[in-house]
Parts: structure tokens; sequence; C-alpha cells
């Protein structure tokens, strides 16, 4: 009797372990699946490829590689004058031991310069330039222009430099792309708009294959006073593989944190003090390939502004 007393009790306690243990949801483990910068996918060379490619965007490392002799050389191949590249809005990156990958801000003489009646003289205009070129001679292997990212001087929308990642990510094991994204922001004190684009790009038999384009990495949506009356919502991601593949390239994981921040000054007259409030909702959103890109769909909700 005492032994069937105790045999019961055990399986019990047991049962109520297992009934009260928390089984984490698909959200939970790919979230930590993001987190995780020392889980690694071993390819045939048996070297460690990075799943992490950014946790948040302050911990993001630009490359700082600018063969400045080879940019004078493919200016040349691409019968262009070396003095119509910014430098200072030009990025560069070795893709490979043979291979070096730039992204070219270049004054473009033969646009227009429009004016409006209403308006002053929109300047000059700047194209973005995608290039793979062999490191040896500066011979063009493939050159593609992004017209999203052609700007007038004066225009209320302007790009920034496009900013190539320190390191090269691996889309499958043997497959790597460079990263890289770029503002777009507002010159406005009223309009609070700002949005980085992240796009991967990769070499397949001498063309450039955008495998992701624009994703919103950072977006800023508010209004201003001008002063320190002002609502604004961000979103702030962060971005890794998973381990799962589709199409033979690792699906995405992006995590997503958006934040909305309400502020309002002290007006005496008016009976209004100062105050401030800020929420914040997380999400999380997996996008596969396809075969031919990283398709998504552009979620231009806002979670809190109405």
């Amino acid at each position: 009797m005492k032994k069937t007393i105790l045999l019961s009790t055990v399986l019990m306690f047991l049962f109520s372990c297992g009934k009260n243990e928390k089984v984490p949801n698909d959200a939970e483990v790919e979230y930590q699946e993001l987190l995780s910068e020392t889980q690694a996918h071993l390819g045939l060379n048996k070297k460690p490829i990075k799943k992490l490619i950014f946790k948040n965007l302050d911990e993001i490392e630009d490359s700082k590689e600018m063969n400045l002799k080879l940019l004078s050389v493919v200016a040349s191949n691409l019968k262009i004058k070396y003095s119509d590249i910014k430098i200072a809005e030009s990025s560069s990156i070795n893709f490979d031991n043979q291979t070096t990958f730039f992204v070219l801000t270049t004054v473009a003489h033969d646009k227009k310069v429009l004016k409006s009646p209403d308006e002053k003289e929109m300047g000059n205009y700047f194209q973005r330039k995608y290039l793979f070129v062999n490191r040896e001679d500066g011979s063009i292997i493939a050159e593609e222009f992004d017209e999203n990212l052609g700007y007038y001087d004066n225009e209320a929308i302007q790009f920034s430099k496009s900013h190539i990642l320190k390191e090269l990510v691996f889309l499958n094991e043997n497959t790597p792309a460079i990263a890289f994204y770029t503002e777009a922001s507002a010159s406005s004190r009223i309009v609070l708009y700002s949005e980085k684009k992240f796009t991967l790009v990769t070499l397949a038999d001498n063309e450039i294959k955008k495998v992701l384009y624009e994703y919103p990495i950072r977006l800023t949506n508010g209004d201003s006073n001008g002063s320190g009356t002002f609502q604004v919502e961000t979103l702030e991601t962060g971005m890794s593989f998973s381990d799962h593949k589709t199409n033979g390239y690792f699906d995405l994981i992006i995590t997503k944190n958006f934040s909305y921040e309400e502020a309002f000054e002290s007006d005496a007259e008016n009976g209004i003090e100062e105050k401030s409030d800020l929420k914040i909702k997380k999400e999380l959103e997996k996008i596969k390939y396809n075969g031919r890109e990283y398709a998504f769909h552009r979620d231009d909700r806002h979670r809190f502004l109405e």
C-alpha cells in the first residue's frame, strides 16, 4: 500500500512538472536564432558561416576599403571623368581574390537641370551605379544603374552614401553576397521622415543579382512644430539567417521593433504642461527566397500613428 501511494505521488509530481513547463513557440525560437551569434553553418570547407547579419543598426560596421588607384582605372574603363565621381559618397569591398564591388555616386551632365516657377533650380543630378570589376586591370565584369537612388541637389528627398557592410554574408554554404544600406530623408524640420533601405547583391554568371532589394531596416514617420512638440513612430530591425533553406538559400529572420514617442512642450498661456510618452511593440518576420529574390510585402502600416 505504501509503495502504491509513493508511486502515485511521484507520477503526480512528474505530471505537474511537465504540465507547467513552458514550450517556446516558433517566434521565440526564431528570435533566439537571431540573437545567437555563435551558431554557425559549416560548409564543405568547414569554415564557420556567421548567421547574424546585424542585431541592431548601431552595431553595423561599414567597409573602409576604397582602392582609389583601382577606381581611377575603373573610371577610365567606364569612359567617365574621375572628377565626376563623388568619392565621399562612394563605397567598395573586395568580393573575392579577383573581384571588387563598387557603389559609385556620379554626376550626370546629360540630365537637364529642372526649373519650376515656384521653386529654385534643382541643381546637379547624381546617379548611383553598382559595379563588379577585375582587381588586376579594372575591367568591368558587370554594371548597373539604380534609378531609384538618382537625385537632384535640391530635391525634397535626399539619399545618403550607400554604406557597404564590412563583412560579406553567405546565402548558403558557398554563395557570398554583399550587403549595403542607403538612407532616404526629408530635408524638413516639420516632416519627420527617414528610411534606411537594405540590399543584398551577388555575382552570378557575370551579372549583378539583387537577391534582396531595398528592405526597410529603419523607418521614421511623424511631424513636429520645429521645436519641442512632436509625434514620431520608428521601426528598427535586426536581421539573421535561419538554419532552414528555401530554394537553396537560407531563410531570413527579421525582428521588428516599433516605438512611438509623443512629446509636448510646455505652454503656460494655454495651460499645457510639458510631457512625453513612449510606447513599444515587437514583431517578427521570416522571408524566403523564391528562386529569384527574397520577395517581401512592403508593410507601411503604422502601429501607433493614426
